[in-house]
């Protein structure tokens, strides 16, 4: 049996149960039931779930964007640091703290608060995308210092894309508040392409969020936590990612 044939078992292993209870209360609870049922363990490595394949779960209402990876900047070293402390805002419990939450493209820039603007510059020459900070009123780039390179970028997408199994699932909710998934769908997606990656972030359908905060106590405390900064694009334009696209029932 092949990689493919066993994960599709595996997933038609737990489309039989029908609606199974989540087995955490809030948005990653889809992720973390399903991922129990076909029993990926849940740890922090660089690597694909299960059989090769990394593994995403949606729910079949929403219409969210989905996280293709997260990563920190390659550069400079402390990136983190060097944006949540110089264009960051303070935590409203917390003021002498501060942090960086905001979600941008490269077809245009966006607004963060009142003074800045974030947008995403891919240099195809420089192989490297860069995350540039301007002033709202004036358009002038203040910032280019942090982002990826290419050579970083193509890694993790090796590491993490190369096999996507992509499950979706109806939901319901009991009197209590306890939700439960069917997961009657799923799509396999292979071999993705690093030339239509950039393509997406020229066209502004891969969107970049930076998730930056500080630690607030422990020995750590004020220092930069990266609470997921990284790629992410919706689901109807996930096949323009791929070579290769399979529907499974």
């Amino acid at each position: 049996m092949t990689n493919k044939e066993k994960i599709i078992s595996k997933f038609r292993a737990v489309k039989e149960l029908g609606y199974v209870k989540s087995r955490r209360r809030n948005n990653t609870g889809i992720g973390k039931t399903f991922e129990d049922y076909v029993g990926v363990v849940e740890n922090n490595y660089d690597e694909p779930d299960l059989f090769g394949y990394e593994i995403k779960s949606h729910r079949e209402a929403a219409q969210s964007y989905i996280t293709l990876f997260t990563k920190s900047p390659s550069f400079p070293r402390g990136a983190n640091a060097k944006l949540k402390d110089s264009y960051g805002t303070p935590y409203e419990d917390n003021p002498d703290l501060k942090k960086l939450h905001t979600s941008f493209f490269a077809n245009k820039k966006n607004s963060y608060g009142t003074r800045y603007a974030f947008q995403l510059i891919n240099n195809r020459e420089e192989r490297c995308i860069y995350i540039a900070v301007y002033l709202q009123k004036t358009k002038k780039l203040l910032d280019c210092r942090c982002g990826y390179t290419y050579a970083d970028l193509q890694k993790v997408m090796k590491k993490k894309l190369k096999n996507l199994f992509y499950v979706k699932a109806e939901t319901k909710t009991d009197k209590k508040g306890n939700e439960y998934f069917l997961f009657n769908k799923a799509e396999i997606y292979e071999k993705p392409s690093f030339e239509k990656f950039l393509d997406l972030i020229d066209n502004g359908l891969i969107m970049y969020d930076i998730r930056i905060g500080s630690y607030q106590s422990g020995a750590k405390i004020g220092k930069a936590h990266d609470h997921g900064s990284g790629f992410r694009i919706l689901e109807k334009n996930l096949s323009k990612l791929y070579s290769e696209h399979d529907k499974v029932e």
